[in-house]
This record gives C-alpha cells, structure tokens and sequence, in this order.
C-alpha cells in the first residue's frame, strides 16, 4: 500500500474502532432512563449489557475461521455496518424484548471492530512504523473513554437516550465506505474445517461464564442455585473445550498460537489491561454521586479526563519504546498505574475537583503507555497467518478480564461498605463523649439521629472505595512474574 493509503485506511480503521469503545462508555450512562422507559428493574435492565458482553465474546471466538473463509476485510466491512444496522433498531425498539435481540446482534457484529482493526494495523505497517501505527489505533480507541461519558451525559439531559444508539449510524456508514475504498487486506481466502464442537464448548463456557459476573452481585453470588449451575456449566465447557484443542487435529485456535511465547505473555498482560481498565471507570462515579453529589454531566466531563489522558499518552509512547524497548514500557505504565491508586487509597470526602482531574489524566496516560508496548511486543514473532486468530484472541481475553474485575470489584465495593459501616456504627455507643456532645442529648431529635446515619454511611462508602483502590493497586504486581515470557532474545524488546 502506498504511504498516504496506509495513514487514510488507519484513520477510518480508527474511526470504527472507537464506535464500539463510544458505545461502551456511554450506555452505562443510559441505564436509568431506560429502566424508566420501559418500567423494568434495575436487575432486569442491566440485561441490555449483559447480553451485548456475552454477543460480543462469542463473535469474538468466531472471527479467525470467518475471515479466513469469506476473507478477513469482508467479515470487518460487515461488522462495520452489521454494528451500525443494530445500534440503529435499538433506538428503534418498542419493547424491552426488543431492544435485548438487538443488542444481541450488535455485539455479535461489532466484535470485529476491536479485534480485527488491532490485526489489520499490525499487518499494514512493518515492524518500523508498528509502534507509531499501534499508539494511533490506541487514539482511537481510548476515544470511547473521553467522548462516551462526555457525550452520554449531554444527550440524557438534553435529549433522549435513544439518540445513543442513533449516532452510531452515520459515522458507522462514513467508516464503512472509507475502507471499502482505502482498505486493502493481504490475508487471502482458504478453506478450513471449522471445529463446530470446539465452537460450541467455548461459547457456552465465555457465555455462561459472563452472566455469572454479570449477575453474580445481584444474585447474591453462591448463595444462589442460578449462580451455582453457571459456575459449574462453565467449567466443565471450559473442560470440553480444552480436551477437544488437545486432543482434536483441527482445534479452534492453532495450536502454533501458544508456541510463541511473547504471544502468549501477551495474552496473560491482555487479561491485566482488561482488569485494570475498566474498575476506576465504574468506581469513581459512584464516588462523584454518592459521596461528592456531582451532576451527571460533570462527572462525564471528568471521566473522559482519563480518556484524554490516554490519548495524549499515544503521542509520545512510541518514542519511550523506541529508546527503553516494549517490556519497559510496559513496567514504566504499570508504576505510574500502581501510584495513581495508591493516592485514591488516601482520598476523603473533600478531595478536590483539581486532585481528582489529575489523577484521572495521568491513570489515562499510564494505560495508554503500556497498551501500545503490550500490543507491540504481542505480535513481534507472530506469524502473519496467525494474526486473525491471535488477535481474536488477545481481544476476548482483554474481554474476560474486564468481566472478572467489574465482578471483584463490585463485590467487594459493596461488602467492605457493609463491613465498615458497622465498624463505625460501633462507635456510636453512649459512651463516646464525642456521639453524646454530637446528638446534644438535651435538645434530642429524630432529624439529628438520621443526620448522623447518613455520616456514618457516607464514611463507610469513603472508606469502601480506598479499599478498592488498595486492591486494585496490587493487581498489576501480581502479573509481574509473568513478564518472563518476555525474556530476551535477539529482538529488542
């Protein structure tokens, strides 16, 4: 491809790229307008996610054999507009039911858009201009971060949520026709024997296993037979699935994958970006609502700080790796990761407005950094007929991860809540001079009892929400041992 092709082709990859990050940021926002639209409860709107994660997942698995039997720009065009249809008909649908089948379908399209545009990028540009190419897709897709609650927030105040879903539509067709012209794909068509039992066990496993943390909280985790038969029918899914690669000549996903051992340390890391991704994205509105009473659209404004972050981060992270290498770069993102939670673990109720804004710019700028070097170093010995698969790949354990730290954390935001707050109910006893000078026992009254419970509550959400933070600072140094399958050879790394 000619120069000025290849720089058209990655704009418009980037522009369909950050289409499925947009939606993603701005339809948690969303949720209670269309619980109010259509009567529903909490626990049954939260379905409209749900089903568009476990959609998702399972089109994901299903994007290695697809391309490589219609060809891989083809299955990408039609998630383009597949992706673009769908959004369109869920701002259309009269019913709940509706609006579910919709999403259904488009998550299962739009699972391309991330996945195969990373492959696409990695293919178009040599190994020289990789890394520039790679912090220009991580642009667009740390636009979903910075445009989706920004953009969220001021269609439901200003307007309806179902414009959301109708934005989509145009800048879906824009990207859809730009790459018909400028896209050009070296991965050619080929027969393959698709292992359909493989398919089904992996599905059924990701599937199951997504509603399990999805509604685990809601459904009181193991205490519940739902949660309980998800759990163990995943399992042994998971079990089939395995055996059937093992075992199987023509498994899902070729068996060559795993025999590189940079893609494979990047399929571990992609676990860890999609774990630590996602968490402060759900935690710090509900510090912004409930214990700094922020409006809505401020607190998209400050959220998609972290996502500007991110994409200021893009301009200049190429050149860390050209002077330090992938593997530093990515211990360098995950340090400055580690002390953007360690403040949070220090914040109360009267952290300020410029505390919380730098904060968020310099977490996004730690992400940015280390994305673009893990997704560098992951493909540097992959075979070219690998990618599709590998890519694949690296985006559903990406997936996975975010699932998996979205249920942690949630849980145990709500747990420790309950835990602290009894702890501090503890110190409510007539014998603590300070409660009985507090309630002014002479001039008691029911108004000055409730003012002190929700006191007590408020702390106990502060203190819940630095405990997260703690947690969620840990998590990158218990991946550090696996920075061994990144161990020197003759590439720089």
């Amino acid at each position: 491809m000619e120069p000025n092709k290849k720089i058209i082709s990655l704009f418009f990859i980037c522009l369909a790229t950050s289409l499925f990050t947009i939606d993603m940021g701005i339809i948690s926002l969303s949720l209670d307008e269309i619980e109010s639209n259509f009567s529903t409860t909490r626990s049954v709107t939260v379905w409209v996610i749900t089903v568009f994660s476990i959609s998702s997942a399972i089109g994901i698995i299903s994007l290695g054999f697809l391309s490589q039997i219609y060809g891989r720009k083809y299955i990408y065009l039609v998630g383009i507009i597949g992706f673009s249809i769908f959004s369109g008909l869920c701002g259309l649908s009269n019913t709940f039911e509706t609006l579910l089948f919709f999403r259904g379908f488009q998550g299962f399209f739009g699972s391309g858009l991330v996945a195969l545009s990373q492959a696409l990028v990695v293919d178009i540009f040599s190994k020289k201009n990789r890394s520039k190419a790679i912090s220009a897709w991580t642009f667009g897709l740390l636009a979903g971060p910075v445009i989706g609650p920004l953009l969220g927030g001021f269609i439901i105040e200003s307007y309806n949520w179902r414009l959301l879903f109708f934005i989509n539509v145009p800048l879906g067709m824009f990207a859809f026709f730009g790459l018909i012209i400028y896209l050009e794909d070296s991965l050619s068509k080929s027969k393959v024997n698709i292992n359909f039992l493989g398919f089904i066990f992996l599905s059924f496993a990701a599937g199951s296993l997504q509603i399990l943390l999805d509604r685990g909280e809601l459904q009181d985790w193991f205490d519940s037979k739902y949660i309980i038969f998800l759990f163990f029918f995943s399992i042994i899914n998971l079990i089939l699935f395995i055996l059937n690669s093992i075992y199987s000549k023509n498994s899902l996903f070729p068996k060559d994958l795993f025999k590189d051992n940079f893609y494979t340390g990047g399929l571990i890391f992609a676990f860890l970006f999609g774990f630590i991704l996602i968490p402060p994205f759900i935690l710090m509105p509900i510090y912004l609502t409930q214990i700094q009473s922020f409006p809505i659209y401020s607190i998209g404004i400050i959220l998609c700080i972290s996502g500007l972050g991110g994409m200021l981060g893009t301009f200049f992270t190429s050149k860390i790796i050209f002077y330090i290498g992938n593997v530093k770069t990515m211990l360098l993102g995950l340090f400055i990761y580690i002390i953007s939670n360690v403040e949070v673990t220090f914040w109360t109720e009267s952290a300020s407005i410029e505390q919380i804004t730098v904060n968020m710019l310099y977490r996004g700028v730690s992400i940015s950094i280390y994305y673009v070097a893990l997704a560098n170093i992951s493909y540097t010995t992959l075979p070219d007929n690998l990618r599709t698969y590998g890519a694949g790949l690296f985006q559903f354990f990406r997936t996975l991860g975010t699932g998996v730290a979205v249920a942690i954390f949630v849980a145990l935001l709500n747990r420790y809540q309950l835990y602290y707050f009894e702890e501090f109910r503890n110190f409510t006893s007539y014998s603590n001079f300070n409660i009985i000078n507090e309630l002014n026992m002479e001039d008691f009254s029911e108004r000055k009892l409730h003012d002190l419970y929700m006191q007590i509550l408020k702390q106990a959400k502060v203190k819940s929400f630095n405990t997260d933070f703690f947690f969620l600072s840990l998590a990158p140094i218990l991946f550090l041992p696996f920075f061994y399958f990144f161990k020197k050879t003759s590439y720089k790394l």
